[in-house]
């Protein structure tokens, strides 16, 4: 590889209802929450009326962020589409998300399983040779899959062969 990294630092999945999404990622799903910001004025505060993001701890070097819309004006929808370095604020929200995976381990894939159903949540799991998918939406919409194969494993042993 040409860039060293540790994995995924950060994913954020768009949300409609701050409420809904934190009940089901971190009441279900048992995942903690680290922080909780505001937004006013084009800006990220901690000192806001009300929580436009909130992240969450979902293990390894990685934190979930769920975010409410942000409503760019005509004038930022134009300014995100020039070259980054020209942009006088930060727009980091992009496009739409397809979904997001997590690593679970093989030993940890029952327990998972058994949670899922005890909190009511449709899944679809997809049984492949030596691994295991499980799909299910959040209350958001989302797509999530918990995985059982390790990226790491598998592909340190690929870029090793290269």
């Amino acid at each position: 590889m040409k860039i060293k990294t540790e994995g995924i630092s950060e994913v954020v999945l768009e949300v409609q209802s701050m409420e809904r999404a934190v009940q089901f990622w971190s009441n279900q799903l048992g995942f903690p929450i680290m922080e909780q910001w505001g937004y006013d004025n084009g800006q990220f505060t901690e000192e806001s009326n009300g929580i436009w993001a909130t992240w969450l701890y979902v293990g390894g070097p990685t934190r979930l962020g769920l975010w409410l819309p942000r409503m760019f004006s005509k004038a930022e929808q134009k300014m995100k589409q020039l070259n980054i370095s020209s942009w006088p604020n930060l727009y980091d929200e992009g496009g739409v998300h397809v979904h997001l995976a997590l690593h679970v381990q093989k030993q940890n894939l029952e327990g998972t399983l058994i949670l899922l159903k005890q909190e009511g949540i449709d899944v679809k799991i997809i049984k492949e040779a030596n691994e295991t998918r499980v799909y299910f939406k959040d209350t958001e919409s989302n797509i999530i899959e918990f995985y059982t194969k390790s990226m790491a494993d598998d592909y340190t042993k690929q870029v090793i062969k290269k």
